[in-house]
């Protein structure tokens, strides 16, 4: 990029920075990506797993199927107490990816990568640190230090994905609430065949791990990640000096060969910034939010923001939406990050009980959990993680109007060309999902729909039921207007994943997620339907103050 002007400027290259950059680029926006290590470096498992929802994101700019290959994709979450197994939860194995796969965030790196410096609308810098930043109301100007020299630069936008100990944060100044919590946790990568199953296997007070915890997942290449709640007084490397470690891991593992792929020792956080936009600077992925690894929700979120902002930013840049939709990134992904603070608060609750009482009543359902089911389904040992909901958003039509407003789309199989899942149509635009009573119906409706998108990038799938005379099996139809692609509907699969009604035309975002109705009856509001998922609804406040910030942490 030769202009002295960067569109989009993403501090940190981790796995929600170029997953940013490369959406951005799906979207024709250009980014450079600073960071701060001078070359991309293995770091072990980290986040361990990725939620198939979130690989839709990754599939949208076709970093999904090797992922999706490579990885140990599971659907069995096994609960332990004292070595009995009390539970099993089961998971939907699913037509796309998932439901959860197992996989380094390395691998999910290097992939990503290759992705982003195979794109010319993207680069990254590396060997930049960020050493201070200023705003007015038109740029952001970021100082680095580089290998040529302090320098800085100017650009449109700024997104921080700079990990939990953010330079970005301290330098906007930006509170960062919450609490980081005292015990220690152990995570091991190794290198061993065992002859468990290839599931999630949680053990509470284990033979192994005595009145704490121990989680086991499995990797690609017959690598086992285990992590151990430590009690405080414990000195890893001193165990690896005097043959304790490994008396540590044959507890868990037997009597068997192994090797250590990664070892590392943390303390988890539960924090939130209180702003996810400050002005011209957005934070994303661990830097707007920190979570405890149990549920898998980091990463998996911090990629949905990624996801959230692309768009907003897209459409914004491009001149198709007002500077109001940006702030509706704070509404809707602060609403998410709160939702699995709660989640992961309850769990850590549960698994390090804060008081006597706490203690006492955990001690009492655990040891109640293998003779009675009512005690065993209280064991709380992570809900996994999940797409948010989006409730709440100025962007998004009320839940009266239809249940799954706010939601992920479902994902239903299909029979269009280049596609197999409904899923693989969304994510270039706005797509009208319109369920027809008949073929009649549909042409007038999209002939009409399509006349006004507000400018916005949009394409309509008509749902026509499979008793339609005449109908392909699914694609473009001669007799319907371009932009339009017809699926049929075999067995009403896809008017039962979306509860729709004849008649109804729901709008897909971008993102994914479903934000809005168009009246079947008025065609002409379809393009209606489409600005009120860019623009918000009621007008919005006054952005996030834009201080100048001093130009060193």
């Amino acid at each position: 990029m030769n202009s002295d002007l960067i569109p989009v400027g993403i501090v940190g290259a981790g796995p929600v920075g170029m997953a940013l950059a490369a959406r951005l680029a799906s979207f024709g926006i250009p980014s450079v990506l600073f960071e701060r290590d001078p070359e991309l470096r293995k770091q072990g498992s980290k986040a361990c797993l990725i939620q198939g929802d979130v690989l839709e994101v990754l599939d949208k700019f076709g970093c999904a199927e090797t992922i999706g290959a490579e990885g140990v994709t599971w659907t069995t979450a096994r609960t332990y107490v004292r070595g009995k197994e009390i539970r099993a939860a089961e998971y939907t194995r699913r037509i796309g990816y998932g439901p959860f796969v197992n996989i380094s965030q390395y691998r999910i790196e290097q992939l990503l990568l290759e992705k982003v410096e195979a794109d010319p609308l993207t680069e990254v810098r590396w060997a930049h640190e960020i050493t201070g930043v200023e705003q007015d109301g038109d740029t952001v100007t970021v100082f680095a230090d580089t290998p040529d020299g302090p320098r800085d630069y100017r650009c449109q936008y700024v997104v921080a994905c700079d990990g939990v100990r953010s330079p970005m944060r301290k330098l906007t100044g930006v509170e960062w609430t919450g609490y980081s919590h005292q015990d220690r946790f152990l995570i091991t990568d190794l290198k061993v065949k065992l002859p468990l199953a290839k599931e999630r296997h949680f053990h509470y007070d284990p033979p192994f791990n005595p009145g704490r915890q121990l989680v086991m997942h499995p990797q690609p290449n017959d690598i086992w990640r285990i992590d151990w709640q430590l009690a405080p007084e414990t000195d890893i490397e001193a165990e690896r000096a005097d043959g304790r470690f490994d008396r540590r891991v044959r507890a868990v593992i037997g009597d068997v060969d192994y090797e250590i792929d990664w070892l590392s020792t943390y303390r988890f956080h539960q924090r939130v910034v209180e702003k996810f936009r400050i002005g011209r600077i957005f934070f994303a992925g661990d830097s707007a939010h920190s979570l405890p690894p149990y549920g898998s929700r980091g990463m998996n979120s911090g990629i949905q923001d990624a996801d959230n902002l692309a768009w907003k930013l897209a459409l914004v840049m491009q001149g198709k939406a007002g500077d109001a939709l940006l702030d509706t990134y704070h509404d809707e992904r602060y609403a998410a990050a709160k939702e699995n603070l709660a989640v992961t608060e309850a769990t850590i609750k549960f698994m390090v009980p804060p008081n006597l009482a706490r203690r006492l009543a955990r001690k009492a359902l655990l040891f109640l959990s293998q003779p009675f089911q009512g005690a065993r389904d209280k064991v709380n040992s992570g809900k996994m993680a999940e797409p948010h909901t989006y409730v709440d958003s100025p962007v998004v039509e009320s839940a009266d109007r239809h249940p799954l407003m706010g939601a992920f789309a479902p994902d239903a199989r299909i029979d269009a060309p280049g596609a197999h899942r409904v899923r693989e149509l969304y994510g270039a635009g706005f797509t009208g999902l319109y369920f027809a009573p008949d073929r009649d119906a549909a042409r007038a409706f999209a002939e009409r729909a399509l006349a006004d998108t507000r400018g916005l990038t949009a394409n309509l799938i008509v749902v026509l039921r499979e008793g339609e005379l005449a109908v392909p099996a699914a694609g473009p139809a001669a007799d319907m207007p371009e932009g339009v692609t017809v699926l049929r509907d075999r067995d009403s699969v896809l008017r039962e994943a979306y509860r729709a009604d004849e008649g109804t035309c729901l709008i897909v975002r971008p993102d994914g997620h479903l934000g809005a109705l168009a009246d079947a009856e008025r065609p002409e509001t379809f393009g209606g339907a489409l600005a009120r998922c860019a623009v918000a609804a009621a007008p919005a406040a006054a952005p996030a103050a834009a201080p100048r910030v001093p130009a060193t942490v």
